[in-house]
C-alpha cells in the first residue's frame, strides 16, 4: 500500500504542481504594440509580455498568456478562466473582481488635427465630433458635456489614428504612453496642437476572486518590482 501511493505521489504531484504554479495573465487580442505583439496567436513580446512574466516571476509562478477579445474579458475574470488583466482602471472594466493598486503612470489626451481649429476651451468641443474608443468611459468629456459629448466610436486608438491621418475625425482621445511611443516609432507623424491632458491616472490589475492568487500577493509582487526598480526598467523600454 505504501509503494502504491509513493507511486501515485510520484505520477501525479508534479503536474498539480506545475499547474498551481501558473499565473494565467488575460490579454486583449487586439492590443498592438507597445502592449502587445502577437504572433500566430501567441503573446511574444511587448509592456503585458515583460510585466507579466516579471509578475509571476515575483511570485514564484510561470506566466500563461490569454488572448481573448473585449466581450469575454470580464467573465475570464469573474470566472478565474485567468487570474489578472492588468493595465485598466475599474470604471473601463466593471465586474466581480478585486483591483491592485495603481501603478503604471498613464494619461487620457484629447488630440486634434493642426490642419483643422481647435476650440479654446473643453466646452467648446460641444457638439463637435471626437474620436473615441467602443466601451470606454471618457468621465471628464461626460461631465462637461454631457448630451453634448459627441462620440465618434471605432473598435481601437489605432483605428482612430487612422481615422484622423485621412482626415475623417479632427478631434480624439487616446492615451499618451501609446501616442509617444507611435510617435517615437515613426508610426504617427502628422502635426497635431498642443494636447489637452483630460486627466492622468495610473492603470491599475483586475485580479479574478476565483483565481490561483489573491489581490494582497500581487500588491506584493507590484510593490517588490517597484522597490527593485524592474517595473521601472519594463516601462522605460517602451518610452
Amino acid at each position: 500500500m505504501l509503494r502504491c501511493r509513493l507511486l501515485f505521489a510520484l505520477l501525479f504531484c508534479p503536474l498539480s504542481l506545475l499547474q498551481a504554479a501558473e499565473l494565467k495573465v488575460l490579454v486583449l487580442d487586439g492590443d498592438a504594440m507597445p502592449w502587445a505583439e502577437v504572433r500566430n496567436n501567441q503573446l511574444v513580446a511587448g509592456l503585458y509580455f515583460d510585466l507579466g512574466q516579471a509578475l509571476a516571476a515575483q511570485m514564484g509562478r510561470k506566466a500563461r498568456f490569454v488572448l481573448l477579445p473585449r466581450k469575454r474579458l470580464v467573465h475570464s475574470i469573474e470566472s478565474g478562466g485567468s487570474d489578472v488583466l492588468c493595465n485598466y482602471l475599474p470604471a473601463w472594466l466593471p465586474g466581480k473582481f478585486d483591483w491592485s493598486t495603481p501603478f503604471i503612470p498613464n494619461a487620457e489626451l484629447l488630440i486634434s488635427d493642426q490642419r483643422a481649429s481647435k476650440p479654446a476651451s473643453l466646452d467648446g468641443f460641444a457638439n463637435v465630433r471626437i474620436g473615441t474608443v467602443l466601451g470606454y468611459v471618457y468621465a471628464e468629456l461626460d461631465r462637461v458635456l454631457g448630451e453634448r459629448f459627441l462620440r465618434d466610436d471605432a473598435p481601437s486608438m489605432r483605428n482612430n489614428l487612422r481615422k484622423m491621418m485621412v482626415g475623417r475625425v479632427q478631434h480624439m482621445v487616446t492615451n499618451q504612453f501609446e501616442l509617444e511611443y507611435l510617435q517615437r516609432q515613426g508610426l504617427f507623424k502628422m502635426p497635431l496642437h498642443p494636447f489637452t491632458i483630460l486627466r492622468s491616472f495610473k492603470g491599475q490589475c483586475a485580479v479574478s476572486r476565483s483565481g490561483q492568487v489573491r489581490v494582497a500577493e500581487v500588491d506584493r509582487a507590484i510593490a517588490a518590482l517597484q522597490a527593485q526598480y524592474t517595473l521601472r526598467k519594463i516601462l522605460e523600454r517602451y518610452r
